[in-house]
């Protein structure tokens, strides 16, 4: 048995990670109202693409890999003599990645493949395709791998911060925000993702009051874990990234706290002001 890891461009995972346990790729892409579309990661660096968005007349638009294009993937990896792939993908609540390669995968012969749905995006999903890794090294079979992710996917999660809903509610990747709508002058809303979805959870009048709840919420999902990894995912705002790990690790030092950052195409739907702080519910190896 031979087992690839693919995950989608949306993980952010480090070039350096990525080259170094041969994790495969399906990049998603961004396109302006110029009709410029862009290959997150490939063609637009994070930096430029918050320098476009700013002078951009619409929020750009996102879009996932085409079905032929996992069908490549898969068929590739056939010919490189793997038996298996273990794909990891962003919430199917928010993005068609994980239906479209699920379904190239009942397309393809010869090779097993094996998708899951990480009702999450940014380092949160990049956690799973680390946690992957490190089981095929100890010699788990898919099938297991696959069963201690959706183990862990109970006790993992995200909240976000934006500076306001206009990108979120207008992509469409927003629930339940109607109520919301026209009442958040001078408030910062904190958001979470609630099985797969992004949901409103509480207005806030500050944003340093913003922040201190997103920290007060993770710590209390937490609390009672054996073992957790916080990610920092930050926006275009380094301050506001910088604040919060200082205020984790000065407070917490009991849980591994990484730094990462969202790409284009998950800042595209957050807009400018955004920050997010995940929770993977195992010791994670992130080197």
């Amino acid at each position: 048995m031979k087992i690839a890891v693919l995950t989608d461009s949306t993980s952010y995972l480090s070039q350096t990670l990525i080259d170094k346990y041969n994790i495969r790729i399906a990049p998603l892409s961004v396109t302006f109202d110029s009709g410029e579309n862009f290959v997150e990661n490939a063609s637009i660096s994070t930096d430029e693409f918050y320098e476009r968005m700013k002078t951009s007349a619409t929020i750009p638009t996102t879009s996932q890999p085409a079905i032929g294009d996992f069908l490549e993937h898969f068929e590739q990896l056939r010919e490189e003599g793997y038996t298996d792939v273990i794909c990891v993908f962003l919430s199917s609540g928010i993005s068609g990645c994980y239906q479209t390669a699920t379904q190239a995968g009942e397309m393809v012969d010869n090779i097993e493949v094996h998708t899951f749905d990480s009702k999450l995006a940014a380092m949160v999903e990049g956690a799973y395709v680390l946690k992957v890794i490190e089981m095929i090294e100890q010699g788990y079979e898919p099938t297991t791998i696959l069963d201690e992710l959706h183990e862990i996917r109970n006790r993992t999660g995200a909240v976000l911060m934006v500076d306001d809903l206009k990108n979120l509610q207008k992509s469409g990747r927003i629930t339940g925000a109607q109520a919301w709508i026209g009442t958040m002058l001078k408030m910062k809303p904190v958001l979470k993702f609630d099985n797969g979805k992004i949901v409103p959870d509480e207005k806030v009048r500050t944003k340093k009051r913003a922040l201190r709840k997103m920290i007060e919420k993770v710590i209390n999902e937490v609390k009672d874990l054996e073992t957790a990894t916080l990610f920092v995912i930050e926006g275009d705002i380094a301050e506001d990234s910088d604040w919060v790990q200082q205020e984790l690790e000065a407070n917490y030092p009991q849980y591994n706290v990484y730094r990462s950052s969202f790409g284009p195409v998950v800042a595209a739907h957050l807009g400018s002001g955004g920050i997010g702080l995940g929770y993977f519910g195992s010791k994670l190896r992130t080197n």
